[in-house]
């Protein structure tokens, strides 16, 4: 297709068989015109919305005269143009059943992100480097994926967008070890946690988070979700309605030291429908208040305003992994234990749940 257009002398401008196309840089997009005037409209409404001229890279001259500048828009046809709140309803009315709850719910915060007017590709550079002041360049990208599902979205149900203005603002970051992300906890640095947890006693939900993450390697929104009936002598069942994957939903083995510790007699205890009732879900996550308690609580927190702690409830989860990965545990037994794939399609689509007594044995590796 490229070797047989032709430039039309303006930028972005091009013609094969006598149909005019925009072009900008990989994006070829077919205009589905012969009217080279009615082709340079459409090709301004593409790069610049309502503007009257395009710069000419050969002459640095504007293209604005009167036969090829498209007429200013009335004010009813801009009142007319549906608002950028009006679509991002639509896009989450018709995508939201394919989200959980708790995805919903950033999808949504992360939309209302975006400027109320039409967003040019200026004004999605200015968003970015905003953003960037106080997100982290992986919090930057996760925006800018929701940015971009939300513009493809738009181009293809939407005849007046041709263009994703976010396209190309992902910002590429620095190459780490997945293993070096988040610290796992030390001996020493877990005496220092068991001691803090203490000091809540048996019967507090602040000491049954930790004592089962550190015992199961689950999720903090996972453990927040737990129901009396899912414990039991022989095993703890995560269910909840808020899962991040389909392999999280799992059934691990409960661990000897957490019955020493007193979990069934905690569980027999409650009469709710919920172990941590205390702490409310909030738009969708039921780990939110948890997760303020442990970071604010945290006694490896930071001193330095802005550093974030060397390690966090999460890194019990990490912990867990590297202990059962010293211990020579077979990576479809971890993989079951922490609610994570196999990476291996005969054993994700076809093969069964690993056997309670079979996964007893890797949990014992849990010191």
């Amino acid at each position: 297709m490229v070797a047989t257009m032709k430039s039309s002398n303006i930028p972005h401008l091009y013609i094969r068989n006598g149909i005019y196309y925009y072009r900008n840089n990989s994006v070829w997009k077919s205009l589905r015109t012969r009217c080279k005037k009615e082709a340079f409209n459409l090709l301004i409404k593409c790069l610049y919305g309502t503007m009257s001229g395009v710069a000419d890279k050969s002459t640095n001259q504007v293209v604005s005269c009167d036969a090829k500048a498209p007429k200013p828009q009335s004010s009813a046809a801009v009142a007319s143009a549906p608002k950028i709140s009006v679509l991002i309803n639509a896009y989450l009315k018709e995508n939201g059943d394919r989200w959980s709850v708790r995805e919903y719910t950033r999808i949504e915060n992360t939309l209302k992100l975006l400027p109320r007017s039409s967003i040019t590709k200026e004004k999605a550079i200015q968003l970015k480097q905003s953003l960037l002041q106080s997100k982290t360049v992986a919090t930057f990208n996760r925006y800018l994926k929701y940015f971009n599902a939300f513009y493809r979205w738009l181009i293809s149900n939407n005849a007046d967008v041709t263009i994703n203005p976010f396209d190309g603002l992902k910002v590429i970051e620095k190459r780490t070890s997945s293993a070096s992300k988040r610290k796992a906890y030390t001996k020493e640095q877990l005496d220092v946690l068991f001691k803090f947890a203490d000091k809540y006693g048996n019967k507090s939900i602040q000491y049954w988070l930790i004592m089962i993450g550190r015992y199961t390697g689950a999720r903090m929104n996972e453990i927040c979700q737990l129901k009396p009936s899912d414990i039991t002598a022989e095993a703890i069942h995560i269910r909840g309605d808020v899962l991040k994957t389909d392999n999280a939903k799992r059934v691990i083995p409960t661990h000897p030291k957490l019955i020493e510790r007193g979990l069934l007699e905690w569980v027999g205890h409650c009469t709710k429908d919920r172990l941590f009732h205390e702490w409310r879900p909030v738009r969708g996550s039921y780990s939110h208040a948890g997760s303020r308690w442990f970071s604010r609580n945290n006694p490896f927190k930071s001193g330095v305003k802005g550093e974030k702690a060397d390690v966090d409830f999460h890194s019990l989860r990490h912990t867990v992994a590297t202990e059962l990965k010293q211990a020579g545990v077979p990576s479809q037994y971890a993989a079951q234990i922490l609610g994570h794939s196999n990476g291996n399609i005969t054993y994700d689509r076809y093969g069964k749940s690993i056997n309670i007594a079979s996964l007893m044995e890797a949990v014992l590796c849990i010191e």
